[in-house]
C-alpha cells in the first residue's frame, strides 16, 4: 500500500547490471585504475628529476581519469539526450591523449616513420571528430512498419 517499487523493464535491468535483484559491479575497471595510478606513481619517483617527464605523466593520468569520468556519464545518458558539449569534451581529452602519446613516440623515430606516426594521429583525430560530433545516424525507414507486425 504506496510502498510498491515500480516495475522495470529487462533493458534497465540489464544497463544496471542487476544479477538476482543484487546491484553487480564489475571489479576489473577499479583494478585498471589501481594499477595505472600505482604505475604512474613509480614514473613519476623515477623521473624526478626530470621535469619534463613528470609533466607528461601528470598529464597523461589526469587526462585519462577525466576521460574515463566522461566516457561513464556519456555512456549512462540515452542518445538522444547526450549534448553535444559532453561529446566534444570525450573527443578533447581523446585527442590530447593522442597527440600526447605520438609526440613521445614520434621523437624517437626516424623523420619518415614520424611523419607516418603523424598521419595515424591525424586520421584518428579527426575520424573521432566526425564520429562523435559530425556523423547523424539517419532514421530506419526500411523497418518503419515493423513495429506494428
Amino acid at each position: 500500500m504506496g510502498f510498491e517499487e515500480p516495475l522495470s523493464t529487462s533493458a534497465q535491468e540489464a544497463t544496471l547490471g542487476n544479477v538476482g535483484g543484487h546491484k553487480h559491479q564489475t571489479w576489473l575497471p577499479t583494478i585498471g585504475m589501481v594499477f595505472l595510478t600505482i604505475n604512474s606513481i613509480i614514473a613519476v619517483y623515477r623521473s624526478i628529476n626530470d621535469p619534463w617527464t613528470v609533466m607528461f605523466i601528470v598529464t597523461a593520468y589526469a587526462n585519462v581519469i577525466l576521460l574515463v569520468h566522461y566516457m561513464r556519464n556519456v555512456e549512462k545518458m540515452p542518445e538522444m539526450k547526450r549534448p553535444v558539449r559532453m561529446k566534444a569534451t570525450v573527443w578533447t581529452l581523446a585527442s590530447t591523449l593522442t597527440v600526447l602519446f605520438t609526440y613521445k613516440v614520434s621523437i624517437m623515430l626516424p623523420l619518415f616513420l614520424a611523419i607516418i606516426v603523424w598521419l595515424m594521429a591525424c586520421v584518428i583525430v579527426f575520424g573521432g571528430f566526425y564520429a562523435l560530433l559530425v556523423h547523424r545516424e539517419e532514421p530506419d525507414l526500411c523497418n518503419k512498419g515493423a513495429d506494428k507486425v
